[in-house]
């Protein structure tokens, strides 16, 4: 079987099928690299759509290298039905002895692709990491996070951890910002001052609601812990708008009467 293998890959791979495919392959990458390159021009052109535009990419991405694969073997390649029997017995046997994890992450690729847990574009959060997938591969994706680091993730692991989206496929998403206060704090003329300081952050999405929400807490001492929910309008503003917030908060507490000096 091996011999005939051999005999028919010799047939198959000769001068003129190794042009094509290469050129072929070629002409793909430098297409796809030109449909990336188009994305990002969309995204900056329309931001309200970005998150969006960015998170077809990789579905039009793997259709394309999909129809090229198929475009190669069927009319470039043209083997026959022994040749492909021979050939994807060689592929099970490979992945018997040590592609398994290769092809547990390329299968994981495909399904997040399709079944879309999350997008480019989305804040994730997978183990420790959190940040921005701003690529998913069939092998890998990759998430920017808010420390301007690059983390590459086998995709195998998006199917064995929790994964934690906190926009999905939405340009906004809220952002909790916390204070823990004293017991004895006047909670409506807090809520409100929290609220104001909120509303006047420009990273804010007034489009939405913004929420005070109070809970007792017992740490130390007797506390009043607030909750300021609110909207940020661009994902990549999160840490920004969390600090304005917080920045404002303390300054409005400093400047009011609400607890004392």
């Amino acid at each position: 079987m091996n011999r005939n293998l051999i005999e028919s890959i010799k047939k198959l791979l000769n001068f003129e099928t190794i042009a094509e495919t290469i050129i072929i392959i070629a002409a793909t990458w430098m297409a796809v690299a030109g449909l990336q390159r188009l994305s990002r021009l969309l995204g900056d052109r329309f931001p309200r759509q970005r998150v969006k535009i960015s998170s077809a990419f990789p579905v039009v991405r793997l259709a394309v290298w999909v129809g090229v694969a198929y475009f190669i073997v069927s009319l470039v390649i043209e083997p026959g039905l022994n040749t492909l029997v021979a050939i994807a017995a060689s592929a099970g046997v490979a992945i018997g002895l040590g592609a398994q994890e290769l092809v547990k992450n390329i299968l994981s690729g495909i399904l997040i692709l399709f079944d879309r847990p999350f997008r480019v574009g989305d804040l994730i959060k997978v183990d420790s990491y959190y940040g921005e997938v701003i690529h998913i591969g069939l092998g890998t994706s990759r998430i920017h996070t808010f420390d301007d680091s690059i983390v590459a993730i086998p995709n195998g692991i998006f199917l064995s951890k929790a994964v934690t989206n906190s926009n999905s496929g939405e340009l906004t998403e809220q952002v909790v910002v916390e204070f823990r206060l004293p017991g004895h704090v006047d909670v409506e003329d807090m809520k409100g001052l929290m609220q104001e300081a909120a509303l006047c952050s420009p990273y804010v999405c007034r489009r939405k609601p913004v929420n005070v929400l109070v809970e007792d807490r017992y740490e130390y001492g007797f506390l009043t812990m607030f909750r300021v929910k609110a909207y940020v309008m661009d994902i990549r503003f999160e840490p920004l708008m969390a600090s304005d917030i917080t920045e404002r908060i303390k300054e409005a507490i400093a400047a009011s009467t609400v607890l004392p000096k």
